[in-house]
């Protein structure tokens, strides 16, 4: 799928509750009171670099977040696919649902950002009940529906790509580099 299918796709606005996305307010872990460890869990902040992390953590009974869930921050107001479990900073949430998986949930991750674009700051921040009633757009399917396949088809399809890129790109230097030897 070119990105031009995106045009050719139908595409309806939805209300966040339609779409069965619960909004979890995270447990909120200071960093000065978490240890470091590089073999840990993830500690994720308010940060927009990184898919939001800061550190590994050493797990001594946290209350860990679900992996397939999207994360976000009250002020960042960036949301990020979490594969992974995870503890946060303060004022962190995360939106569940059955349906997330990698692919589901960057696709997701993109329609959330692109609904909330240029509608929070500092001091107006991304609480639960303000992204609650931003419309996300979403393709559909004959019925009106989320197209979930698509979605989910639309992303593989993106990284397929990025690997036979990636694989032509690291052949080519390698072909290169031999002949300089």
């Amino acid at each position: 799928m070119k990105s031009d299918e995106l045009k050719n796709e139908s595409w309806k606005e939805f209300d966040f509750d339609e779409l069965d996305l619960e909004i979890i307010n995270s447990k909120a872990y200071h960093s000065a009171n978490v240890e470091e460890d590089n073999t840990g869990i993830a500690y994720l902040t308010r940060t927009i670099y990184d898919n939001g992390f800061n550190m590994c953590v050493k797990n001594n009974a946290l209350k860990i977040n679900p992996a397939n869930t999207i994360s976000f921050g009250a002020e960042s107001a960036h949301f990020f696919y979490q594969p992974f479990k995870y503890i946060t900073g303060n004022k962190m949430y995360y939106i569940k649902n059955v349906r997330i998986n990698k692919f589901i949930g960057l696709f997701l991750q993109c329609s959330l950002q692109s609904s909330v674009e240029k509608c929070f700051s500092f001091g107006n921040g991304m609480i639960p009940e303000r992204v609650k009633k931003k419309k996300i757009v979403l393709p559909v399917d004959a019925n009106g529906e989320p197209n979930w396949g698509f979605m989910e088809q639309y992303i593989k399809n993106i990284e397929q790509k990025k690997v036979i890129d990636y694989i032509a790109f690291a052949s080519k230097k390698m072909n290169i580099k031999e002949y300089q030897n």
